[in-house]
């Protein structure tokens, strides 16, 4: 049994060994228990089981040959490769003896160049081949190659690239494709500078990689293909140029090539065979694909015309929801009016029959009685004639001329008129036709005046 107690945590070895024993020892008839461990001892037991699948993993693929080991980063002296003229520096660690002792104890130059893949805390992932083995103990020296795959681009390098802030003149989708040598011996040039952004620790592990077919690139500024990539032959020459500075390519890395004083960051968007490739002596097909500053104006064209599509997608729905509401406020307004009007209809409809009700029947053509005969000259232009006898009174008159409509006007809103001479004949009269001076077979014209 494993107890839990104040006591350090035993070696991968000595667990490894304790459970082989109980393995080895035990009878099928034989029960074993396991008291409960402390989880720090599970953790480090769960660690040690995923380096050892590492470890067999890398002993796999590196044909016999693993080390994995963390490191303090620091920036190496670059100014110092440059005067020695080492060919293929930019990319290459100075890592501390006691690395260099386990990979020969291992026989790794049998695999060809020693090439490693460098890890850092915040997942930053690169490969690098290694100048020598001087570093101190513990420390690994980092080119400024490597520090910007890592760590990503000094902020400064843009603005030194090119002078990148004049307008967009073209876009170029895509410079073509070169077939570079990358294994030709001319000279190579050394990193172009130390990194200070070196810090903390990093994971250096032994890698054995594929010799790489194709690339493709990506610059970070459009200056690249204005002043390089409108040469197919030029750009070959540079990139192959740039290429025997490296050992190794990894898919997100950047390299720096360097043409006329000038240093043009490129992208490595794609490897292959895999994800990170060795370009000692091999030949590989190269792409450039547009730039990330012309990427991000086309993105920014793009984003603005949809922008733009949708303000006209909302402006245009806009409208249509105004003109859909006109529509239903003038709809709801004809509906009221007609509603209005039909109340108006049946309530002169029903005052209609209301006033007819109240006017006495009309004397008969050869009637003997005193009898007066009146025209009445409606708003509308309609004509209406009566004969009245003189004994009614002046309001039938306007029962009458209500009980026929009175031309659209309502009752109370008219009085009735003789022209000549102008004498008014008032509603609220109780007065009768002959009391207010009509005379037996008069025929008298009126007119309805709105006030």
């Amino acid at each position: 049994a494993i107890n839990q107690g104040n006591i350090s945590a035993p070696s991968p070895a000595a667990i490894a060994g304790q459970v082989t024993s109980m393995r080895a020892f035990a009878h099928p008839s034989m029960h074993l228990s396991f008291k409960p461990c402390s989880p720090q001892l599970l953790a480090y037991w769960f660690h040690w089981l995923q380096e050892e699948e590492r470890h067999q993993q890398d002993l796999e693929e590196n044909r016999g040959v693993s080390l994995r080991v963390q490191l303090a980063a620091a920036p190496v002296d670059a100014q110092s490769i440059v005067a020695r003229g080492i060919k293929r520096a930019a990319d290459k660690l100075v890592l501390p003896p006691s690395v260099g002792s386990s990979l020969m104890a291992q026989d790794a130059p049998k695999n060809g160049a020693m090439l490693f893949e460098v890890a850092a805390s915040n997942g930053g992932k690169t490969h690098a081949g290694v100048l020598e083995f001087t570093a101190p103990e513990g420390v690994v020296l980092l080119p400024e190659k490597v520090a910007n795959c890592l760590w990503g681009l000094p902020s400064s390098s843009s603005s030194s690239s090119d002078g990148g802030g004049t307008a967009l003149s073209s876009v170029v989708a895509d410079s073509g494709s070169s077939y570079i040598r990358a294994g030709s011996p001319s000279a190579a040039a050394g990193p172009a500078g130390s990194s200070s952004r070196c810090s903390g620790h990093v994971w250096v592990r032994y890698k054995r990689l594929p010799k790489g077919t194709y690339v493709r690139f990506q610059p970070e500024l459009r200056a690249f293909h204005e002043v390089v990539g409108q040469d197919p032959e030029l750009l070959r020459h540079v990139l192959e140029e740039c290429l025997h500075g490296y050992c190794t390519l990894s898919a997100g890395d950047w390299v720096q090539v360097p043409y006329e004083g000038v240093q043009y960051n490129l992208r490595v968007l794609e490897v292959q065979p895999g994800p990170a490739v060795s370009v000692i002596d091999t030949d590989m097909a190269a792409d450039v694909g547009p730039s990330i500053e012309t990427e991000g104006y086309l993105r920014a064209q793009e984003e603005q015309e949809a922008r733009e599509a949708e303000r006209q997608r909302q402006l245009k729905e806009e409208t249509e929801r105004a003109a859909a509401e006109a529509l239903e406020a003038e709809a709801a307004v004809q509906a009221a009016a007609a509603q209005q009007q039909a109340e108006e209809a049946a309530r002169r409809l029903q005052i209609q029959a209301e006033k007819a009700a109240l006017v006495s029947p009309e004397l008969p053509a050869d009637s003997q009685e005193p009898h007066v005969t009146l025209l009445f000259r409606l708003p509308d232009g309609a004509r209406l004639s009566r004969r009245f006898h003189l004994h009614q009174h002046v309001q039938e008159m306007y029962d009458f001329c209500d009980s026929k409509g009175a031309g659209g006007l309502w009752p109370g809103t008219y009085r009735l008129v003789l022209q000549y001479p102008r004498q008014v004949f008032s509603p609220d009269s109780c007065a009768t036709l002959e009391e207010v001076g009509l005379g037996a077979g008069q025929q008298l014209a009126f007119f309805l005046e709105h006030v």
